[in-house]
């Protein structure tokens, strides 16, 4: 009955889209910081609002006392050596009944945690996470607590594993290419790219393809994304933006593609411990999409929920599994959505999950340029075109928003359709008891609008 009322919903939500796609005018947002990146956000015991986010070296948290109506000066909270920033890298912020935590990864590939008990003005940390050095090493992670107050983290690990079980997994893959190599023999120009335009329309767009030539992408600090071709020696030939692809290679090194894993670890005592970590999921394939956040969130029971887009055959898809038991052991994981992405390349792109005033799964994230929410393999209704999704709900109603190009575009009760409230990158939203507040950073700083 929950799927049905769902798709229902969601189909009024699509139909009454696609009969109007006129968007409304950018509205007035006001700026907690005219510097930083990467927003993470939360809410407190006290219906606070609170956001983190990273500048340099230094982790900045600012407050929102009065439900989003004003925000705090901007207060270092945390210095971190090579604090690692861009495409959806960055600090994340949680609270519990006692604390409140952050996390953040380096550059050399560890995850780090601070917590402040509530009611203290001083923060303690670091507190490693990950248990092998420097196995963080995409940076990617995400945490969450249980309403017991219990944390977990999930990241995409890339320490080295003992050849085991998965390979008889890897040579039903390994068939399964050798089977379709001949058609990929001839290239498909009608596959689509990251940037969400076909292969074919892409190599428009670029002009002449040297023999060999192999196209790259690559993102900005803002996680904006960019095309680059190279020869068979990684020398350029031409880029989109030739000083971003600089830039790019100068903050990841000499980085080279590595085995991602999805781990997750726990705290009992506000981040100050983490347990050992944990291997929940492996690609048969050998590695998820390594440059997509997961996301981890906590039911009200203290159920668990990972999401993360997965690498089989060539497929990125999003898949989620659940833990009905603390963390112990997690499901199956399940393909999101009806659709499939086959892709040479990295999304760079994530997307959110919550669980319902109903108690149902709720996920939202992209593919192909498009945005979608779904609950299961089932389920998907498009919600518009667009990336860098983010979902929030409240004891009333559920809000999203997400980029398209240059314009943030949100979706909430009071609009029928995606409307555009500002130009920017790094989209999120956040639920308060009554409404919500949207947030996104542009050349102006961090932007915020409360609804």
């Amino acid at each position: 009955m929950k799927h049905t009322v769902l798709l229902l919903s969601l189909s009024i939500i699509a139909f009454l889209y696609s009969c109007n796609q006129q968007q409304a005018e950018s509205i007035e947002s006001e700026v907690i910081s005219s510097f930083g990146g990467q927003p993470s956000v939360t809410t407190g015991f006290n219906n606070e609002a609170f956001i983190v986010f990273g500048d340099q070296e230094s982790i900045y948290l600012s407050k929102s006392a009065d439900e989003g109506a004003s925000f705090s000066e901007p207060s270092i909270i945390a210095t971190l050596n090579g604090l690692a920033l861009g495409y959806s890298s960055g600090p994340n912020i949680v609270t519990t009944p006692n604390h409140m935590i952050i996390t953040a990864p380096d550059t050399l590939g560890n995850l780090y945690s601070w917590n402040k008990p509530n009611g203290k003005e001083s923060w303690a940390g670091p507190f490693r996470i990950n248990d092998i050095d420097g196995s963080a090493g995409e940076w990617l992670s995400d945490i969450a607590a249980t309403p017991d107050g219990r944390l977990f983290t999930t990241w995409i690990d890339t320490r080295f594993l003992e050849k085991g079980s998965h390979d008889n997994h890897r040579k039903v893959a390994d068939s399964h290419k050798a089977s379709s190599s001949k058609q990929e023999a001839e290239e498909d120009l009608s596959r689509m790219t990251p940037l969400g335009i076909t292969k074919g329309e892409l190599y428009e767009k670029i002009g002449g393809v040297p023999e060999n030539a192999k196209i790259k992408f690559h993102n900005d600090n803002g996680g904006k994304l960019y095309w680059v071709l190279l020869d068979q020696d990684g020398k350029v030939l031409k880029a989109e933006n030739i000083e971003e692809y600089k830039n790019f290679r100068k903050r990841n090194g000499e980085r080279v593609r590595t085995e991602g894993k999805i781990y997750v670890a726990s705290s009992d005592d506000g981040g100050q411990t983490w347990s050992k970590s944990n291997l929940i999921y492996k690609s048969p394939d050998g590695s998820v999409c390594e440059c997509c956040k997961p996301s981890i969130i906590s039911d009200r029971d203290g159920n668990l929920i990972v999401m993360f887009r997965n690498n089989i055959n060539g497929s990125r898809d999003l898949h989620f599994t659940k833990s009905l038991d603390n963390g112990e052991t997690f499901s199956q994981p399940e393909k999101l959505g009806t659709g499939t992405w086959k892709i040479n390349g990295c999304p760079m792109d994530g997307g959110g999950l919550i669980v319902d005033k109903s108690g149902e799964l709720k996920t939202i994230w992209q593919r192909e340029g498009e945005v979608f929410v779904s609950s299961s393999s089932v389920t998907e209704q498009k919600m518009g075109s667009g990336r860098s999704p983010s979902i929030a709900t409240n004891d009333k109603q559920s809000y999203i928003v997400f980029s398209n190009g240059e314009d943030i575009m949100s979706l909430n009760p009071e609009s029928s359709v995606p409307t555009k409230i500002g130009n920017g990158t790094s989209p999120k939203v956040l639920a308060l008891s009554s409404g919500a507040i949207y947030f996104w950073v542009n050349s102006e700083g961090i932007n915020y609008k409360k609804i």
